[in-house]
């Protein structure tokens, strides 16, 4: 047991390290090394997750170390997905907040933590995964936003259509509208109800009607000169709903 656990510690270290050699090797565009850089992330990730998935016989999504290592290798997967659909320096931006959520995971003193009875269950596993996926695709929307604010400057008429963060958006939408019907169907098995006054739901409501909104923009002239800025400020309010809430609340969602 503790050779196997070494292994998940020496996994989360090269995983990080070869993340980390993905962004410095996109940064000098050496481009096929960062990808194989980026492969060896997935790699170590996939170790990371199969031994932890052994010691706990369960999903390994259940405590922060999990977690944020999961949204870390879901953010660079959606980075690999859409790198030729932005630029390089977009894609270096997003691989440095996977690196981040990477590099948080040494902040908690990692131990193996079995999972109680109330999250033995199959939504709980499809809930959490789904979440950080539209997390990654909203948190790409709001990078590209952000490098549009360059590319608007002098443009008195209003901004770009910016098709790809719409794209992005719709994706992360129905990502998260499933992780919510996941995590409701879970809460009633859990707490017997499918919605609480919690931090964490609660902030949960307010991003997924956030972005909904969002959806019908393009289609509302008078509005559309707030694309750019509203997206960029959804990526503060990911950060509200994913770390505040879980580090400086009272939430129930502590994992």
């Amino acid at each position: 047991m503790s050779e196997l656990e070494s292994i998940v510690g020496f996994s989360i270290t090269a995983a990080t390290a070869a993340l980390a050699a993905g962004v410095l090797l996109s940064m000098f565009n050496r481009r096929s090394e960062a990808t194989f850089s980026l492969i060896l992330f997935g790699c170590f990730s996939l170790v990371f997750f199969s031994i932890r998935a052994y010691l706990k016989d369960f999903f390994p999504f259940t405590d922060k170390v999990e977690s944020f290592m999961t949204l870390s290798a879901l953010i660079t997967m959606c980075g690999m997905i859409y790198r030729d659909k932005v630029s390089n320096k977009e894609f270096i931006t997003l691989l440095l907040l996977a690196l981040a959520a990477a590099l948080t995971t040494f902040v908690f003193t990692d131990h193996i933590r079995y999972p109680t009875a109330y999250l033995r269950t199959i939504w709980y596993p499809m809930h959490v995964p789904f979440s950080f996926a539209a997390y990654a695709f909203w948190f790409l929307a709001g990078i590209n936003a952000i490098f549009a604010i360059r590319a608007l400057r002098g443009n008195s008429k209003g901004i770009q259509d910016r098709p790809l963060v719409t794209q992005l958006n719709r994706n992360g939408f129905i990502f998260f509208t499933l992780a919510m019907l996941f995590g409701g169907i879970w809460g009633y098995l859990a707490w017997g109800a499918y919605f609480m006054w919690d931090p964490k739901i609660l902030w949960s409501v307010i991003l997924w009607l956030y972005y909904g909104n969002l959806l019908h923009i393009d289609n509302l002239p008078r509005f559309r000169q707030w694309k750019i800025p509203l997206y960029t400020i959804g990526m503060v309010l990911i950060m509200i709903t994913f770390v505040g809430t879980g580090f400086f609340t009272r939430s129930i969602h502590k994992f």
